[in-house]
């Protein structure tokens, strides 16, 4: 009688291991993609962390300098370390009162950590509060590096009745003084 136990489990077993690779086997012959076909996932190509309804707060000796708002953020890590705003981004900068100085917005972005560069692309919207000047463009760099915000793209900027058109500009980080280059023509109506 111990004898047929031993051979009853020592059958159970193999019972166990043949099904368990036929099953194995019929799931791997189940796919039909091929390899070529197959999206592969790219760990150094793909974001380290995916941020959804962002909002950051930057202070400085509990003085709010700016204030980041973004439907998407997906942060890189590594070599060429990046946050990347897909879906855009609004940016509030705050003057040393607590003021609000300056908006940014834009349909996209990209900042590079390393670099200390920020690029807005697609629709970039900056109105200067204290000017009361509102500037369109396509694409927009701030190197916090130099300090500067510059672009090489047409823009447009507003000032109540006056419009001003230009093939691009430089300002501070605080959008103080901006300069315009190859200003094209100043447009200024009154209306009565």
């Amino acid at each position: 009688m111990r004898n047929i136990l031993i051979i009853n489990r020592q059958t159970r077993l193999l019972y166990i291991i043949t099904i368990s690779v036929i099953v194995f086997s019929l799931s791997l012959s189940g796919c039909t993609n091929k390899m070529k076909d197959v999206h592969r996932f790219d760990p150094l190509n793909s974001p380290m962390q995916v941020i959804k309804d962002s909002e950051i707060i930057q202070s400085k000796t509990g003085n709010v300098q700016l204030f980041l708002k973004a439907p998407i953020m997906n942060i890189y890590d590594g070599e060429d370390a990046r946050t990347e705003y897909p879906e855009g981004v609004f940016i509030k900068f705050f003057a040393e009162d607590g003021s609000l100085s300056t908006t940014l917005s834009s349909k996209y972005a990209i900042s590079y950590d390393a670099k200390k560069i920020m690029e807005a692309r697609n629709n970039v919207i900056i109105i200067d509060y204290a000017s009361g000047d509102t500037t369109y463009m396509e694409s927009v760099v701030w190197d916090k590096n130099t300090k500067k915000i510059y672009s090489d793209d047409p823009i447009k900027s507003v000032n109540g009745s006056r419009i001003t058109y230009g093939d691009g500009f430089e300002s501070d980080e605080s959008f103080k003084n901006p300069q315009i280059y190859r200003q094209r023509g100043t447009l200024q109506w009154n209306e009565e």
